[in-house]
């Protein structure tokens, strides 16, 4: 009777650390990502750092440049967003829904016609909701999901036209991106 009640707490002690362990062992603060579209509209590269178990913010940074070859004139634009993230756990350490709000900060500079070579500061407020997957193998993770955002006027020349690319006020953007959490 004594041997069967010390092999049972035996196997209760063994499965507990066994669980502190995995909870440990994936419990990784900063993460490194790079992303086709989303708040960085063309590509990013991020910076995110977790808060808590649950919330992060992220800084981005994109920056390329746009050339009409009849004219040669051109436009540099730079980009670097800044977000707030929910994560909401689906199932275990892998699957997570993302939910965030923050701000594409976006500076235009160039002579393109409807820029007239004056530099433009665009704050665009935007929203994310996506899926993130972490993989339990490796420190690798994945993104995939929608960043709708208002395009707004430019703060330094409002009399310019708001920042719409696809043409109306409100951009429904999508990204995609890989990650390495350390």
């Amino acid at each position: 009777m004594i041997f069967k009640n010390f092999r049972l707490v035996v196997l209760a002690l063994f499965l507990f650390a066994f669980n502190v362990y995995a909870q440990e062992s994936y419990n990784y603060k900063n993460a490194v990502i790079f992303e086709l579209g989303g708040n960085g509209l063309v590509y990013s590269v991020n910076y995110e750092r977790f808060l808590t178990k649950n919330i992060n913010t992220r800084v981005g940074l994109s920056f390329w440049r746009i050339i009409e070859n009849q004219t040669d004139k051109s436009m540099t634009v730079m980009s670097y967003p800044l977000s707030f993230n929910y994560l909401i756990n689906m199932s275990g350490q892998k699957h997570f829904i993302e939910a965030g709000i923050g701000a594409m900060n976006l500076v235009t500079t160039g002579d393109l016609v409807e820029y007239k070579g004056v530099t433009n500061y665009y704050l665009n407020p935007f929203l994310n909701l996506g899926y993130r997957f972490r993989s339990t193998k490796n420190r690798l993770l994945y993104r995939v999901g929608l960043s709708p955002f208002l395009g707004t006027k430019s703060f330094t020349n409002p009399t310019e036209q708001s920042f719409q690319p696809l043409g109306s006020k409100i951009q429904f953007w999508g990204y995609l991106g890989i990650g390495y959490s350390f």
